[in-house]
């Protein structure tokens, strides 16, 4: 019972197994038996009985690695990066893509569609948030639907409340005030 039989048990049992020996494993109750053997075939019939294993493979990280994209990681500009027509039809694609959708689960009455389809073409909704709630506020949709998607309007941020009257209500100035005078107002003027 040698560390050199150990080291030859593991080197056999490795090459049969067909993986590294750090991943053979003796258990430890039969660490005698294992000891013992004295060839492949030995070693094949304690891999066999369970006496010698492998560890699973453990592999990479299993977590995906955090993309860096925070702002010292960038260079280059803007459209350098994604350029102006990759994030063009990304846009429109999503948003007639929801379009398609909500005329195929019938939320949408397809009267509409080429009213729309027409409008996200020419770039009217900066997103699809923002054609969803176009057509909220528009009735485009039907009654369930509308309901559904008004739930992503609530959870949108609230604009800033207005300014209190007091604060809106400025002095009236006399008319003309502060503005810069024409040519022909500044030759009367001189007269």
């Amino acid at each position: 019972m040698s560390v050199n039989q150990t080291i030859t048990v593991k080197r056999l049992a490795a090459d049969i197994l067909k993986v590294g020996e750090n991943r053979v494993r003796i258990k430890p109750d039969e660490f005698s038996r294992a000891m013992d053997a004295l060839t492949r075939e030995d070693v094949r019939g304690l891999i066999d009985e369970g006496v010698l294993y492998a560890l699973p493979y453990v592999g990479p990280r299993t977590k995906p690695r955090r993309e860096r994209k925070g702002r010292g990681r960038r260079r280059g500009t803007k459209y350098s990066r994604k350029g102006a027509k990759e994030g063009w039809m990304e846009k429109v694609r999503s948003q007639r893509k929801y379009l398609t959708e909500l005329l195929e689960s019938g939320d949408m009455t397809p009267k509409f569609k080429r009213e729309i389809y027409l409008k996200i073409k020419g770039g009217v909704f900066k997103g699809k948030n923002a054609l969803r709630i176009y057509l909220v506020d528009n009735g485009m949709l039907k009654e369930g639907a509308a309901s559904a998607t008004s739930v992503v309007r609530s959870a949108a941020p609230a604009k800033k409340e207005a300014k209190p009257a007091a604060a809106k209500q400025q002095k009236a100035a006399p008319a003309g005030a502060g503005k810069p005078l024409k040519k022909a107002e500044q030759k009367k003027e001189k007269k």
